[in-house]
């Protein structure tokens, strides 16, 4: 089975927008054996619209649609589509009624044509918008099928996720049973990730493994689908084993949930308070926690000591320390942490300070960091990085990196080549 996905909006080929909605598309579509044979975007143009259409219909089953949904003159997807197939729009009650609701409550102007987001082609399916307002479809004719998808992502996803697979799995793959797990990885690079899964990753019709990227993480997507649920969900389980065994260390949770979050989650089912203090990373890493959901419970506040003297008197850093280890160094990350810990009576403390480029610092490269940390009546430690000579990547590695941290420390796992405090002092 092939398919066709077609973004309309003018904003996409100005490079407004980019185009994300088309790589989640194809990623959903190719997992489950459907080929993706070409992805296109045009502008909002009735006959450019109907030329891509027909093209679109003599190499693919599937049309997917995205964007032109919306209430404005030139959001002409399903006008165009009407006409093309000869087939009637008609209003969706439901929707119409949640419009006039939604700007009644909002105080805001409904707009001329707020009708077009509630129309849909007589005998397609609705597919219910849950975040926003503009009504999709599937429709299926006696030779395609058609899906229509608005064009914000926030509201593409849910839509196609939660209305339009169900749809997909029934009507196009016969109500097979399909399954998928994602593998979240961190620590290591694509090429890496490649190297080491390469015997691992497949892709044909029933079975599929593959890498993405998820910003600084790694996914591994496994799906399977038949009609025996047996197999299907034994091909899973031996995949995500030998998974594990082939990048174990790497391997950071399973799920949509990124590493802030997946944080977020243990700090609170543990009830522990976090809080931070930071240096070369500005307060990204402070940023990072107060955007995460139900934020409140468990942070209360954090530092921010870029400059040196703010770690001597506003944090409390030991001059000391400073003056005969530097601030690139472990001795400065264990004080940093302490110092946090216990100015904001939290349950555990990160810090980071280092070298973040493009020049050296106290004699170190840049890419040079030193993540500490330090948890209610257990040793601080610290952890040195060496990342590479871009500034910001070097920044978003290191509050990555720390976020990693914390995460094995709530699930107390072995922290390759750290160095304790008491080490350190006793040594010397």
């Amino acid at each position: 089975m092939k398919a066709e996905i077609i973004s309309v909006g003018s904003s996409l080929l100005k490079g407004l927008v980019e185009n994300k909605n088309a790589a989640f598309i194809a990623r959903e579509l190719t997992s489950v054996g459907i080929n993706v044979t070409q992805a296109v975007m045009i502008d909002n143009s009735n006959e450019k619209l109907l030329e891509t259409i027909e093209k679109a219909e003599q190499q693919a089953d599937v049309l997917v649609f995205t964007g032109g949904l919306g209430p404005d003159e030139d959001d002409i997807v399903k006008i165009t589509l009407s006409e093309h197939l000869d087939k009637p729009l008609v209003l969706d009650d439901d929707t119409q009624n949640r419009i006039i609701t939604y700007h009644k409550n909002s105080d805001l102007i409904m707009p001329k044509n707020n009708q077009l987001q509630a129309l849909t082609l007589l005998d397609s399916i609705p597919l219910v918008n849950v975040t926003g307002l503009a009504l999709g479809m599937f429709y299926q004719s006696d030779t395609h099928t058609y899906i229509l998808l608005p064009g914000p992502t926030d509201e593409l996803k849910p839509m196609f996720t939660e209305k339009a697979w169900p749809l997909i799995i029934e009507h196009l793959l016969n109500g097979q049973v399909v399954s998928t797990k994602l593998v979240r990885l961190f620590g290591l690079t694509m090429a890496q990730a490649q190297r080491n899964l390469g015997d691992i990753l497949v892709s044909d019709d029933t079975t599929f493994i593959e890498i993405f990227p998820a910003g600084l993480e790694i996914e591994v997507q496994i799906t399977a689908r038949g009609f025996d649920a047996d197999e299907v969900h034994q091909f899973i389980a031996k995949a995500e084993s030998e998974i594990e065994k082939s990048v174990a260390p790497y391997i950071i949770g399973h799920g949509d949930q990124n590493l802030p979050n997946i944080v977020r989650k243990l700090l609170k089912e543990k009830e522990l308070k976090i809080t931070g203090a930071e240096s070369l990373t500005g307060g990204a890493f402070l940023s990072e926690l107060s955007s995460l959901f139900e934020a409140g419970l468990f942070f209360d506040g954090g530092m921010v000591t870029y400059d040196e003297s703010i770690k001597k008197e506003v944090l409390g850093v030991d001059e000391e320390v400073i003056e005969t280890h530097g601030v690139v160094s472990a001795e400065c990350a264990f004080e940093m942490a302490e110092k946090a810990l216990e100015a904001f009576g939290a349950d555990l403390a990160v810090s980071l300070t280092g070298a973040a480029g493009p020049s050296s610092l106290e004699g170190e490269i840049p890419g040079t960091v030193w993540i500490g940390v330090a948890v209610k009546e257990k040793s601080t430690f610290a952890k040195k990085f060496h990342f590479g000579y871009k500034r910001n990547q070097n920044r978003e590695y290191s509050v990555w990196s720390a976020f990693n941290l914390i995460r094995q420390v709530l699930l107390d796992e072995e922290i390759e080549s750290i160095i304790y405090k008491e080490k350190v002092k006793k040594d010397e």
